[in-house]
């Protein structure tokens, strides 16, 4: 899987739910290649830790090349054990998520150790992108909509970001999650990104344009006088 990455050139698309149901109508799209998950997506979406198994026994099964699993623990080595756990359930899929904290970091350097792949999460500074690629991490995971939320200036950071991995001939990738509207994902794919996680309503949406229903209209009623 991480060699994969190393080769992607295009821009990879998730969906960020813990929701079956949008999960499964994601993957069926055709470009979306995973899904990410944290314990706030699990609790609006009713999915108990226990269910978990059961999740990715049913993701994988609609054709989820990755799937993105956050632990709990705020200590190393809580994080460690909860790693092992999760990552068991599909070693071929799974990547570990886990928030940018000092203990987060140090899970995060043994488990590359592991070669376990990691996600870390809540990014939100340069330097931390700096030191993801210094731990091994596969993806580090920023949120523009919540950096706006905070006055942060989201494209700019996020560009920087990109340019220090570019400049350091990181493999790290950035994910962009946040994301409230398709249009952002232009800006995205001209920095670069690689790629982006996005609710089910922003995946549905990217497609969207009036001028091709229009002229895909115009070719089926052309087409009827065919016949």
């Amino acid at each position: 899987m991480l060699a994969q990455l190393e080769e992607e050139e295009s821009m990879r698309f998730l969906v960020d739910s813990a929701d079956r149901a949008a999960v499964e109508e994601a993957l069926a799209m055709g470009f979306v290649a995973g899904v990410t998950t944290n314990p706030t997506l699990m609790r609006r979406a009713g999915l108990r830790r226990s269910e978990i198994p059961q999740f990715v026994a049913a993701v994988r099964g609609y054709g989820a090349q990755e799937i993105h699993l956050q632990t709990s623990g705020e200590a190393r080595d809580q994080i460690l054990a909860e790693a092992e756990e999760l990552y068991a359930l599909d070693p071929e899929r799974v990547f570990i998520k886990i928030p940018a904290t000092p203990a987060g970091f140090a899970a995060a350097a043994e488990l590359q150790r592991r070669a376990i792949p990691v996600t870390l999460t809540a990014v939100y500074t340069l330097r931390q992108v700096v030191v993801a690629q210094s731990v091994g991490a596969a993806y580090a995971a920023v949120y523009l909509g919540r950096m706006r939320d905070q006055a942060i200036d989201a494209e700019g950071l996020v560009g920087q970001m990109q340019a220090a991995i570019r400049a350091q001939g990181s493999s790290l990738q950035l994910l962009a999650a946040s994301i409230r509207s398709a249009s952002e994902i232009e800006s995205l794919a001209l920095m670069g990104v690689a790629s982006v996680t996005l609710p089910i309503a922003v995946l549905r949406s990217l497609l969207e344009s009036e001028a091709t229903a229009q002229a895909a209209s115009t070719f089926a009623a052309d087409a009827q006088t065919l016949v």
